[in-house]
């Protein structure tokens, strides 16, 4: 909670991944990669309540054994051309809350503290989005307002920006990367 206002982490984590298959369930260092997500996320000074959304029962009995609450996503959005809207949209309809956190689990360097500053930094325009330092969107951390959600997508919010360092800012897409 922040503000008075409740706080909601949506993960999406689609069972479809072509170029690193079965990535969001997989080993990254170690750890699970949705695991990192979740430790992230349970970190966060504000977040009230964390909802995974999958179509996929084997990523869904992974993140309800790391301790995810699990929504099951309808098929339409767990298509390659389904949004993130759609999917937060999807999972507000059960879990309503003031501000969406959305947190892709490609993205497992992110720490607690870029949520936390995600979240304050949003409080100034009603939305924030993670970059890289080398001002490249990373996909770590979306922050909204609710109402920002219901009416547009994130690209088309006046967002505010967190700089996160290169090392943090990783979007695992290949297997490469998952190795790395």
């Amino acid at each position: 909670m922040i503000n008075k206002k409740t706080v909601l982490a949506v993960i999406p984590a689609r069972g479809g991944s072509k170029r690193c298959p079965r990535k969001n369930i997989r080993d990254f260092r170690g750890i699970p990669l949705l695991a990192w997500t979740y430790k992230a996320a349970e970190n966060s000074s504000y977040i009230d309540r964390i909802i995974l959304s999958t179509e996929d029962a084997e990523i869904k009995s992974s993140a309800e054994k790391i301790g995810f609450q699990v929504i099951e996503r309808p098929a339409d959005f767990a298509t390659d051309t389904a949004t993130c809207e759609d999917v937060i949209r999807h999972v507000l309809r059960s879990y309503p809350a003031d501000w969406v956190v959305l947190l892709q689990p490609c993205s497992p360097l992110r720490t607690s503290e870029d949520i936390d500053t995600c979240i304050e930094l949003a409080q100034h325009n009603g939305a924030c989005i993670s970059y890289s330092t080398a001002g490249i969107k990373n996909g770590a951390v979306f922050v909204a307002r609710r109402d920002l959600i219901d009416r547009y997508s994130f690209s088309f919010l006046g967002s505010t920006v967190h700089y996160m360092p290169i090392y943090r800012s990783l979007d695992i897409d290949t297997e490469e990367q998952l190795a790395s």
